[in-house]
């Protein structure tokens, strides 16, 4: 069953809450359905009557695997579009299940030759593939996968059981065997998920929160403030390098935080859960597509022209500009829309260094992360504000008369230049910043001064 999943077995992810509630109405929705039918064939309705017949003609090995079937048509045909936008290939997946599973409903149903075969492929295959995507670090178990695989998977156990045998098995046998394959079913796909985060080359984690020295300051190889756990690898997770089109590089996991600057801390504290591959699509299409997008303000003067204007002081090694009118729209993460542009000054003029995103105060101080703990986003504790512009920080005491202390909406870079942390890295030293700027060449008409 090709889901995508986070944060553990026992965990729902957005993306998979329709899977979760289709889980809990099914079962009641099949009952309603059972009793509807009997009720109406037994007042003469003829279509209820031909069902009625049909359904006491089942087996409960096919009954389990019709059951099976048509858990796995409407869980994987619910998620298509909570994946529809982030990742298309999984989506098609998904839908070429919820056909294939409806297909083989209806063939059980209808009792044609073969059903048995029918209905383990699609059971046992769909079940074996999801085993893979676990195995191969392309999925993580949740609740909705466990659940639904355990169904799918016990109920192929269950025809797979009958069907080398020539002597139907008395319906007590079919029961015990029915209520075996439950736990060998989930006994299965959480072994299987054990033996990943087991694995030896699986990246170990390091220390938490509780063993970081008191008193160590962000920066000096331990987590800054709010990044507990943040400091290597988490326990059980897999390090990922995905390729993008921006100047950074690739989309890296785990993120280092070590190099954190005082004063900034993350908006979602200790976010460690491994990326799902469609949190690692959408974290590569949101990067992407702002490269797209930010092409054409690598021209100071086209950007200006676009009606973004300094936020932080003009001439100094980084500068940043704001578009009001996009920033005021209320988009909170719309690559086609950047509210804020980083530009750093170099030998060679400025040079665009990022687009950032930032939460307008309209949209709340929680902000979205379709590519999960790979699109992390931010805030500023330290920064000095005078008439709606940054114009230094406090780490050297108060702010400067006429400024006062704010703490800034979330935000988060996609950076364009090629940065050592990749893409999506959260805001580096300045240093780090000019460096890599300076490695990227002169715009084309040359830029002046930021």
């Amino acid at each position: 069953m090709n889901m995508t999943g986070s944060s553990g077995a026992l965990s729902v992810p957005a993306e998979h809450f329709p899977g979760f509630v289709a889980l809990i109405v099914l079962p009641i929705a099949v009952w309603i359905a059972i009793c509807t039918v009997g009720t109406l064939a037994s007042r003469g309705v003829i279509w209820a009557a031909v069902v009625q017949r049909r359904l006491d003609d089942l087996s409960l090995t096919a009954r389990v695997a019709l059951f099976g079937s048509l858990v796995g048509a409407v869980v994987h045909a619910v998620l298509v579009p909570t994946h529809w936008t982030p990742d298309h290939v999984t989506a098609l997946l998904f839908i070429v299940d919820t056909v294939g599973f409806a297909i083989a409903f209806a063939w059980i149903l209808l009792g044609r030759r073969s059903w048995q075969t029918v209905a383990v492929v699609m059971l046992g295959g769909t079940s074996a593939v999801y085993g893979w995507y676990i195995l191969t670090g392309r999925e993580t178990l949740d609740l909705v996968g466990l659940l639904t695989t355990t169904i799918e998977l016990a109920a192929a156990l269950v025809v797979l059981s009958s069907a080398g045998t020539t002597v139907r098995p008395r319906a007590s046998a079919d029961r015990w065997i029915a209520a075996a394959a439950v736990p060998v079913a989930v006994f299965s796909l959480l072994g299987t998920s054990a033996i990943v985060s087991a694995s030896p080359s699986a990246p170990a984690g390091t220390a938490s929160a509780a063993s970081t020295p008191k008193g160590s300051t962000p920066g000096a190889g331990t987590s800054g403030p709010g990044m507990a756990g943040m400091a290597g690898t988490p326990p059980g997770n897999r390090s990922l390098s995905l390729a993008t089109t921006s100047p950074a590089g690739s989309v890296t996991w785990p993120v280092d935080m070590t190099a954190m600057a005082a004063g900034m801390e993350m908006a979602k504290p200790s976010c460690v859960a491994q990326p799902s591959a469609a949190q690692q699509q959408a974290a590569v299409n949101l990067v992407d597509q702002t490269v797209a997008t930010a092409a054409r303000y690598k021209s100071l003067a086209a950007a200006k022209a676009a009606g973004y204007i300094p936020v932080t002081r003009t001439g100094q090694k980084v500068v940043h500009y704001i578009n009001p009118s996009i920033y005021r729209q209320g988009s909170v993460l719309d690559p086609h829309n950047i509210p804020v542009l980083v530009y750093v000054n170099t030998s060679h003029g400025a040079v665009l260094s990022a687009a950032m995103y930032l939460m307008p105060q309209s949209a709340g101080s929680t902000p979205p992360q379709p590519g999960g703990c790979l699109t992390q986003w931010h805030i500023h504790t330290d920064l000095c504000f005078s008439a709606g512009k940054v114009i230094g920080n406090d780490n050297g005491g108060a702010c400067s008369a006429g400024s006062v202390n704010q703490t800034t909406q979330p935000m988060m870079h996609v950076w364009l230049t090629p940065l050592s942390g990749g893409p999506l890295t959260p805001d580096p030293p300045a240093l780090d910043q000019v460096v890599s700027a300076a490695q990227m060449p002169a715009p084309n008409p040359p830029n002046g001064t930021a």
